[in-house]
Parts: structure tokens; sequence; C-alpha cells
């Protein structure tokens, strides 16, 4: 079915379940960045990506032609926009959480590096030099 053939509450319909399946990849990835296992994250990236040009393409074609969904049912329309402030909040959560992250390790980089100035050669692996000491009357 071309986009030009679909119904309002079909149009709804599927900006609904993309809306849906991309915040249900943001409530992964929030779940896995609050128990500190961002490498799990990789793997849904694709399919994330995928998702948000949908979602992107959904949203700029309902910006172009309201009248393409303005005429689906209310209880729909309401339910849209429950999907879309759930999915809001959840990436929402994800920047703070990212936000988060880059101040932490931005802060121990800093520490590292401020640690490692302070020592001003102190973690030099090379041992200290032996000292040596010269009878010159032998």
């Amino acid at each position: 079915m071309s986009d030009n053939a679909l119904s309002s509450e079909d149009r709804v319909r599927e900006l609904i379940d993309i809306t849906e399946a991309l915040s249900a990849i943001f409530a992964r990835e929030n779940e896995l960045l609050e128990t500190r296992r961002p490498g799990e994250i990789a793997p849904l990236q694709s399919e994330k990506a995928r998702l948000a040009a949908a979602y992107a393409q959904s949203i700029r074609d309902v910006a172009e032609n309201r009248g393409a969904v303005q005429s689906a049912e209310h209880t729909l329309l309401a339910e849209l926009k429950a999907v879309t402030k759930n999915f809001e909040a959840r990436a929402s959560r994800q920047r703070a959480l990212l936000d988060g992250a880059r101040r932490a390790s931005e802060g121990v980089a800093k520490a590292i590096a401020e640690e490692a100035a302070a020592s001003d050669g102190a973690y030099d692996s090379r041992p200290d030099p032996a000292p040596i000491s010269i009878n010159e009357s032998a």
C-alpha cells in the first residue's frame, strides 16, 4: 500500500508501532546504562537507526500533511500522544544517563591528568639510579 493510500487510522497506527518499538529500545539501553553494561548496547544500534529513520520520516509526513492523521479516531490519537510522551521521557532519561557518564569519564581523566602532573614523574617506570661512590685513595 502506498503512503497516499494509507488511511488516517493506518498512518497513526504505523506511527504508534514505530514509536513503541523505538521506545522499547530506549528502555533497554537505559537499563543497560543504569546497570553499567554499556557494552551491551552495540547490538541494538542497527535496529535503533532503522526505527529512528522510519520515525523521522513519519513525523515529516505528518508535519507536511496534518490532515492525513487528524481525521483518525480520537482514541487512536490519544494513544499516539501517550506513546509519544513515554518515548520522549525515555529519550530524556537516556540523555541524562549519557551526560552523567560523559561527565564521570571526563572527571576521571582530569583526576588522572592532575595526579600525573602533581607526581612530577613519580610514576616513571625506570628504576632510580644506584648511588655511586668513588674512593680516590685506593
